[in-house]
């Protein structure tokens, strides 16, 4: 993702099951249901490499790509680069941001701007 801007270039990315992730959406962001992926950017703003955590549930994942028709494989990469957008600085919390968010998403993921 080089041609987007970042304060840092090290992630931690953590592979969960919905029981993990539902615990750490419910602490942070104080809802008590599963989700797809969580992001936490924990960069300091300095000199700091590191950029943040990305946790992918893998559980949603399958069932995920069971309901989009798409592979297992495609989903949690689809995932992972969405969580990596998150840390960046991207946002899908209205119509427009998430159809740039999503437009990035799909380019990184090699289908040149079209979902799934």
């Amino acid at each position: 993702m080089r041609g987007e801007r970042a304060g840092g270039n090290d992630i931690d990315i953590v592979y969960c099951r919905d029981r993990e992730i539902t615990a750490l959406n419910r602490e942070f962001k104080g809802r008590n249901e599963t989700t797809d992926v969580l992001a936490f950017n924990l960069s300091d703003g300095g000199s700091d490499n590191y950029l943040g955590e990305i946790y992918v549930n893998l559980q949603m994942a399958r069932r995920q790509a069971r309901l989009f028709r798409v592979s297992y494989s495609q989903e949690v990469k689809r995932l992972t680069i969405h969580g990596v957008l998150h840390l960046l600085g991207f946002r899908d919390d209205t119509k427009a941001s998430r159809a740039r968010m999503w437009a990035c998403q799909e380019n990184y993921l090699g289908n040149g701007g079209n979902g799934r």
